[in-house]
């Protein structure tokens, strides 16, 4: 006798069956190069013969006590990330809220904002180095704009008009870079954008009928209705979000080992640099998705 799947098993189906072409994809493509780079972390490569000798874990000690560079990369590109993540997230929301309020101009405000995924893709990314055409890179991995907005905006110095506002140094350095940085915020908020975009057009509008029978103010309907309806998609936001800042092909630490490992034939150290970067990231993402979680709502 054939038994029905409930829904919840048949969803869990579905969502399987949509994620196998990736795990294909990762088991015939990377598993066995994650493998090799983890059996070269513990070499060192002869730049004459090219043969590996295992040096245990000396690799890893010289990335924190002889290499006087790749700490310090790490920690900026931490400190980085934590200072455009949130930046990014409330201002992909914030555009996400424009964006969905119906108006005739909807068609051309979204291609605009689309064409900031192609913008942040890697690949546009990479042609515009190879062709000289980015020419500015800041640690962050912030694309500098050449345009006369963007120019004038890093000109604009707020710190000379808020002396007596009686906001902190640190928080004032926070909002001037952010600012200053505005179109790299704009670069990396593209996929962001329509995410949250989706997740605004899921909730249903029979919600806010009700709650506006019942008085409540669009403040109120905001906090009570579509922040909650939106977290899921906040935390996937947020989750990308990091791991894009840690992927990022401008990203100094990974050009740093990209440095290492194929200009410098340091195989065996870029490798154990690549595994410390990952371990890095990994650990970040699970202290971020574990205390995120716990704020998410799911509607039944």
């Amino acid at each position: 006798m054939k038994t029905k799947l409930t829904l919840e098993k048949r969803n869990s189906v579905y969502g399987y069956l949509y994620i196998l072409p990736w795990l294909i994809g990762i088991a015939a493509f990377f598993v066995y190069p994650i493998i090799q780079t983890a059996a070269y972390s513990f070499q060192e490569v002869n730049k004459r013969t090219l043969e590996f000798s295992f040096v245990g874990i000396a690799n890893f000690k010289y990335a924190f006590q002889g290499d006087s560079n790749f700490p310090k990369m790490l920690v900026q590109s931490v400190t980085d990330m934590l200072i455009s993540t949130p930046i990014i997230l409330i201002f992909s929301f914030f555009v996400a809220v424009l964006l969905k309020k119906k108006t005739k101009a909807d068609f051309i405000l979204k291609a605009i904002f689309f064409l900031t995924v192609i913008l942040s893709s890697d690949v546009f990314l990479r042609m515009q180095l190879d062709t000289g055409a980015l020419n500015q890179a800041q640690m962050g991995g912030v694309v500098a704009d050449g345009g006369g907005f963007f120019l004038a905006m890093d000109s604009f110095s707020l710190e000379k008009y808020f002396p007596a506002t009686g906001i902190s140094a640190d928080l004032l350095a926070v909002v001037t870079d952010a600012i200053k940085n505005l179109s790299g915020i704009m670069i990396k908020s593209g996929i962001q954008i329509f995410i949250f975009l989706a997740a605004l057009y899921s909730v249903s509008p029979t919600m806010y009928e009700a709650a506006e029978v019942e008085g409540a103010t669009a403040w109120e309907s905001f906090w009570k209705i579509t922040l909650p309806m939106v977290s899921p998609m906040l935390l996937v936001n947020l989750v990308y979000t990091v791991v894009n800042s840690f992927s990022s092909y401008l990203n100094p630490i990974l050009g740093y080992i990209y440095t290492q490992g194929i200009t410098g034939l340091n195989i065996g150290y870029a490798s154990a640099l690549s595994w410390i970067f990952f371990a890095s990231a990994a650990v970040f993402l699970g202290v971020v998705f574990l205390f995120a979680r716990r704020l998410v709502f799911y509607h039944q």
